[in-house]
């Protein structure tokens, strides 16, 4: 069986391999996180004396290495090893081992067995890893029993809980070097997160509030589990943490710097960039880069070259974004003019969608788009005036247009296209011999010029002949016609003095019914609220969003 950590090369440049394992066994757990994890425990004469890569072998989590000799010196254990070392020599002859029947859950008896005596001599001795453990040797091996998948899951826990309490380390005490990862550093940024809340202006930015909530709900965990799980969530990238520390700091060091930092920092990142422009971008991003917190709590004396090169960055921005907002709207100016044009269109589809006769309505999508670019299209009202009302904010704040935004047109071109394509489809509906000859059976004049239209594929004109009133007539003619043939055999029978049969009556009747249902829904869809065309209002505008 495979050996859980690997060989090395001594300090004199020779292969020198691991002692060969006494017993060697296969562990599984479910860790902190609920992922299941593999490793293996071995049992050895000794640790080598010139350490060197030892490591989990390949595609294992943890390797636990008991040793049955003593150590005379401390043990250094790479990343995901654990050794446990006995008080004295332990009595090999007697190790034996077995394979565990469930390795997978919590802590368990594992398949390590070791004589009573052996078993003490462990707990009386010491485990060494490379990150603290919350577990002891008596923990472990103490009551008969070698835990080791419980050693195996504080292991997993523990280098989990460095990962993020180092980074807390560095970012309380920097520039001065980081004291020791420990849990002392959470009561440490406890105080930190009350100081700042204590004194945090109520109308300070959102961002600041937010930090504050987040290192508090990190920083008040119970036990360590709890504390990986919450950690995890709010913090998968360690360096936005360290961030939000330094932070805290500068608020409680600087508040009104930090203050300004928060709100120069809001203007760079709103203010994109083209990626065209190299040289407005690699400014934008070099100034994001080094204008942090940290460079604020930990290094202030490097803030006046930093903030010249923003207040650079800020009047090249503000005249692109002024030239860009004009060339932007008076391009936007034609587009609503387009899409103007192209209203009669939009109505006549509406309103023949309400013709529950000619099929399901079409275009539903695309008329909704349409609305949205008719009030999207519509002129800023700061139009000229934009560059007076740019402050801490990077865009404008009444469009929200950003400098690597640029007008709709093919989405324009887009919607106008499938609105052209439903209303062909719905001619082609009208045109259909069914329709025509129940269209032929009225009397009203219109419907002649109606149908002329239809035929000759006239959309335009017939964009001029459609109103409400006539969709209204064309809506009950084909609905009294589509009526008027479910009844007709009913009354037939009833002049030929023939009665009906229930089934067949009352499944008349249900057809008419369904008639009626679909003739009402599709023209509350389409003309909602008794509206019949789209609206020459157009709703608000609402602000863009990345």
């Amino acid at each position: 069986m495979r050996q859980g950590y690997s060989t090395h090369t001594s300090s004199a440049g020779a292969v020198q391999e691991n002692p060969e394992p006494l017993i060697s066994i296969s562990l599984g757990l479910t860790d902190h996180s609920g992922r299941k994890r593999q490793g293996h425990a071995v049992l050895v004469p000794e640790w080598p004396t010139t350490p060197g890569n030892e490591c989990p072998a390949e595609g294992e989590d943890f390797c636990i290495v008991i040793l049955s000799e003593p150590s005379q010196q401390a043990i250094s254990p790479g990343e995901g090893i654990v050794v446990s070392a006995p008080a004295r020599r332990l009595g090999s002859a007697a190790v034996r081992a077995r394979e565990p029947a469930a390795t997978y859950g919590t802590a368990k008896q594992s398949g390590l067995t070791l004589p009573t005596k052996d078993l003490e001599l462990l707990r009386g001795g010491r485990l060494f890893a490379a990150t603290p453990l919350q577990v002891t040797a008596e923990d472990v091996f103490g009551g008969g029993k070698a835990r080791l998948t419980l050693l195996a899951r504080d292991l997993l826990a523990s280098s989990a809980l460095a990962e993020y309490l180092d980074p807390i380390a560095i970012a309380l005490n920097a520039p001065n070097p980081a004291k020791q990862a420990s849990w002392e550093r959470l009561e440490e940024l406890r105080e930190l997160v009350r100081g700042v809340d204590s004194f945090l202006p109520v109308d300070e930015a959102s961002e600041a509030k937010a930090a504050i909530d987040r290192l508090s709900e990190l920083a008040f965990a119970a036990g360590t589990e709890e504390f990986l799980a919450r950690a995890e969530r709010i913090y998968p990238n360690k360096q936005a943490l360290m961030e939000e520390i330094y932070m805290l700091r500068a608020f409680v060091q600087s508040p009104q710097e930090a203050s300004e930092l928060l709100s120069t920092r809001s203007f760079l990142q709103q203010a994109a960039v083209p990626v065209d422009d190299a040289e407005l971008a690699l400014d934008r991003s070099l100034a994001l880069e080094q204008l942090t917190f940290a460079t604020l709590a930990a290094e202030p004396q490097r803030l006046p070259p930093l903030t010249a090169m923003v207040h650079s960055f800020r009047r090249k921005y503000i005249s692109a974004y002024r030239d860009h907002h004009a060339r932007y709207w008076a391009e936007m100016a034609h587009l609503h003019a387009r899409l103007r044009e192209e209203q009669p269109h939009t109505e006549s589809l509406c309103r023949l969608n309400t013709l529950s006769e000619l099929g399901p309505p079409v275009g539903v999508g695309a008329l909704a788009a349409y609305e949205e670019l008719v009030a999207d299209t519509a002129p800023c009202p700061l139009n000229g005036g934009v560059e007076e009302m740019l402050g801490a904010e990077a865009i404008c704040p009444s469009c929200g247009l950003f400098l690597d935004q640029w007008p709709p047109t093919q989405r324009i071109e887009e919607v106008l296209s499938r609105i052209e394509r439903a209303c062909d489809r719905q001619m082609t509906r009208l045109s259909s011999n069914a329709v025509q000859q129940v269209l032929r059976r009225s009397n009203d004049p219109r419907m002649e010029q109606f149908l002329r239209m239809i035929q000759a594929s006239q959309l335009s004109s017939l964009s001029n002949l459609i109103d409400d009133e006539l969709m209204g007539y064309l809506r009950r003619f084909l609905v009294e016609s589509r009526i008027q043939e479910a009844l007709q055999p009913i009354f037939d029978q009833l002049q030929e003095g023939v009665t009906p049969q229930v089934d067949e009556a009352q499944t008349a009747m249900r057809e008419v019914s369904q008639v009626l249902q679909r003739a009402f829904q599709a023209a509350q869809r389409a003309l909602p609220q008794g509206e019949a065309t789209v609206t020459e209002s157009p709703p608000p505008r609402r602000k863009r969003k990345r």
